[in-house]
């Protein structure tokens, strides 16, 4: 719920609930996001994760890449691109929103284990970022990977939105 120091910065009512299940077999979250007032508003939404990987040499992630739009922000002010892989293997500085994609698998040969990122409502598209390159911040042994909606929510007085992801692990 908005408190004094949120309204300076955002005036909206709102009430936005994070929960988290530990279940046998995955680990399960939902981001419930209220209206409680009468005026409409605009919000995205991301999961900022962040996944320890072996090396990035033994790294990979599946899913519906191929065909889809994403928006690299390292060339200029951002462009707009399309992928061609089936697969996204890093081999330099990353940050990218790709459109439509809300069904990441991450591969690590190096450690014999897989990660599904199950995203059942609300996140439509998936960033990946890692700054390849920054010894300082360890990139080769980790990667962010978003559960997003990118493009704004428009929550009408009274409505509300719900975002369900999902990790489980496997093996390769």
């Amino acid at each position: 719920a908005p408190s004094d120091y949120t309204k300076e910065m955002w005036d909206k009512e709102f009430l936005c609930t994070f929960t988290v299940a530990l279940e046998d077999d995955k680990l399960s979250t939902k981001m419930f996001v209220e209206n409680k007032g009468e005026e409409s508003f605009d919000f995205q939404a991301a999961l900022h994760s962040y996944f320890t990987v072996s090396a990035l040499d033994n790294f990979s992630i599946a899913g519906s890449f191929a065909g889809k739009e994403f928006l690299n922000k390292m060339v200029g002010e951002g462009e707009m691109q399309t992928e061609d892989r089936e697969e996204i293997t890093i081999s330099e500085e990353y940050d990218r929103v790709y459109m439509g994609v809300n069904d990441p698998v991450l591969k690590d040969t190096g450690s014999g284990k897989s990660l599904a990122v199950m995203n059942t409502a609300g996140y439509e598209d998936t960033v990946l970022w890692n700054p390849y390159g920054d010894e300082g911040m360890g990139y080769n042994n980790f990667v962010c990977v978003e559960s997003v909606k990118f493009d704004p929510v428009t929550l009408e007085g009274g409505s509300t939105w719900t975002g369900d992801m999902a990790l489980k692990a496997g093996d390769l």
